[in-house]
């Protein structure tokens, strides 16, 4: 049997490391945390449940020094983007130091899959000895009542799950560690097929429900809920379901043959999409049941330009991203289980992705191509028309599409922030430099800002998600049926979009229902992910190929300036088959016994 040679002593030590750092670890007054006495009371048991937590939920924005974990893979991450810099989704414009752009290069190598992009490999096999070691021995705690110890039983579960969940996507099996091991033993274990990973991950998901509350008090806002159990149980059924694992062959084998259940399920079941659709549909009845829903407010009477802070259809995206802990969202990284207030700050620490000229800083600045501002329909619901030629109407061209671009995107002429309210994107204006898609992505930046220091919501899960998945899943299961329709069409609804058109073949609804993920998960570290499980990561203009941009230029005297724009390729990325899972790190394959993912 192949085995891999898990944690090597330090590893398997960190536990106590991590609990004895009072720079991780807010420890009461007089309490020195050990293995033992953690579980001496409640109120130690709960400052460990909060680097419990630490360790556990990840950011999708990759802070400098996330959860105050002092961990050079953490630590390192200054120059890693959010996933949105590596699809069709956005571009780094620093592409020197940016470490997401070895991606769009195609040299994403084993010796250095940490550093531009798993970050937290080794950090979530902390958080696995800390999950068990809560699980081994929370029933020690003498003043622990059984319903306490039953919802910290719940939460580790589904932080395992979750963990488990953010492994599977990027390598597929990996070794199922259940148990706490000694400090320094051998540790063999062996990787786990797909399958009895996603029993795994199901397993504690259903375990962890029923003993889990709907919501709790601000002051514990970013403990795992029911809710976002179920949210991620709909996560992993719709990734089982999807032709990068639901399929008899891996789009690329594994050396050995017999060694592609790790990587697939090795055969095609439609019942998998069944499943998926019931579990998002499970998931969006909890959470409406409990208070969670879309930000779905009416039109304004009097409608105004959207930037000026209105909700209705030319508001309710951005208030639903924007505002923090609403409605819709589910789960957050709130950099640990307590954070006051709810929310991260960023410091002096900032995410790059917005025009960073305009802070006058030296991060680099994250633009969307062109190959993915075509996916904007027309208010009508049409596409819109880029003509390569380019043409003398940009504005206007602007103004005809989905509300969600606005809310998402600074544009020329269109707000930016509080400090820098009209953005200057044309040649010559100060929001140009190295813009080479033509608008940048400001998805996430608050309204006020007017500095690169900011506080912003962390989602991994929320309610939209959630008609989406049911939306995928239903068609995939069934057709696109009217609950298909009526999913999607109450995503667009909310933003002034049309319904889409009946009628629809299946494939038709298929690539519909694609296009609405892509637009209304933007910057959500979706995008990266989906394109793989739907395996289409290699087609032109997605992770391969040409990347297009706006070249604009202004003409005329103020104020009727014309906008001229005219594409042009600025980029041409590669993508390798083999690049659809992650591989495993070198230092590990070469303790011996890990079985490496194909083509590594």
């Amino acid at each position: 049997m192949k085995k891999i040679h898990l944690l090597i002593t330090i590893l398997i030590c960190c536990l106590l490391t991590s609990s004895c750092e009072k720079a991780f670890l807010d420890k009461a007054p007089g309490i020195d945390l050990t293995e033992d006495n953690v579980f001496l009371n409640k109120a130690s048991l709960e400052i460990f449940m909060t680097t419990v937590y630490r360790y556990s939920v990840h950011s999708n924005f990759r802070y400098r020094n996330q959860g105050d974990i002092p961990f050079s893979q953490v630590n390192n991450t200054d120059c890693i983007h959010p996933s949105s810099s590596i699809s069709d989704e956005g571009d780094a414009s620093e592409a020197g130091f940016v470490h997401s752009n070895r991606w769009n290069e195609g040299v994403v190598l084993p010796t250095n899959i940490v550093n531009v992009e798993d970050f937290r490999y080794y950090i979530r096999w902390i958080a696995m000895r800390q999950i068990n070691l809560v699980l081994k021995r929370v029933n020690e705690v003498p003043d622990a009542d059984e319903a306490y110890k039953k919802q910290v039983i719940a939460e580790v579960k589904f932080l395992r799950a979750l963990n488990y969940m953010e492994m599977l996507k990027r390598y597929g099996g990996v070794p199922i560690v259940d148990q706490v091991f000694k400090a320094g033993e051998k540790v063999d274990v062996p990787r786990s097929s797909f399958d009895d990973c996603v029993k795994f991950i199901l397993k504690n998901i259903d375990e962890a429900v029923p003993d889990l509350p709907s919501s709790y008090s601000d002051s514990q806002t970013g403990r795992a809920t029911s809710v976002a159990a179920l949210a991620l149980k709909s996560e992993v059924l719709l990734y089982a379901a999807s032709p990068q694992y639901n399929t008899a062959t891996p789009i690329v084998s594994m050396a050995d043959a017999a060694d592609n259940k790790l990587i697939c399920y090795g055969n095609y079941d439609v019942n998998r999409w069944k499943l998926a659709a019931d579990a998002a549909k499970a998931a969006l009845d909890l959470a409406l049941a409990n208070g969670y829903g879309l930000i779905d407010e009416p039109a304004n009477r009097n409608p105004k330009e959207l930037d000026n802070g209105t909700v209705g259809p030319l508001g309710n995206y951005r208030a639903s991203w924007e505002t923090t802990n609403n409605k819709e969202l589910i789960f957050m990284y709130q950099g640990g289980a307590a954070a006051a207030g709810g929310i991260t700050n960023i410091g002096n620490a900032p995410l790059t992705f917005w025009n960073a000229a305009c802070f006058g800083s030296f991060w680099s600045g994250i633009s969307v191509p062109l190959n993915f501002i075509k996916k904007y329909e027309k208010l009508d619901g049409t596409p819109q028309t880029w003509d390569a030629a380019g043409g003398t109407d940009l504005i206007a061209k602007y103004a005809e599409l989905d509300p969600r671009f606005k809310q998402s995107m600074t544009y020329t002429n269109g707000y930016h922030t509080a400090r820098d309210p009209i953005a200057q994107i044309y040649s010559g204006g100060k929001d140009y430099a190295n813009c080479k898609g033509g608008v940048w992505l400001r998805k996430y930046i608050p309204r006020n800002a007017t500095s690169a220091n900011f506080v912003m919501n962390d989602v991994l899960f929320r309610v939209n998600e959630l008609y989406l998945n049911y939306a995928e899943a239903l068609n995939e299961a069934s057709g696109p049926v009217k609950e298909a329709y009526d999913a999607i069409n109450a995503i667009r609804t909310r933003s002034g979009m049309p319904n889409l058109p009946e009628g629809l073949t299946q494939a038709q609804f298929r690539q519909r229902v694609r296009n609405e993920i892509a637009i209304e998960m933007l910057n959500d570290d979706h995008r990266f992910w989906d394109v793989k499980r739907w395996l289409i990561a290699e087609e032109e203009g997605v992770m391969k190929g040409v990347m297009e941009g706006l070249q604009i230029t202004r003409t005329g005297t103020a104020p009727n300036y014309k906008y001229s724009w005219k594409p042009y390729t600025f980029e041409t990325r590669a993508f390798n088959k083999n690049m659809y899972l992650h591989p495993f790190p070198q230092i590990e394959v070469l303790k011996g016994g890990l079985v490496q993912n194909p083509g590594w």
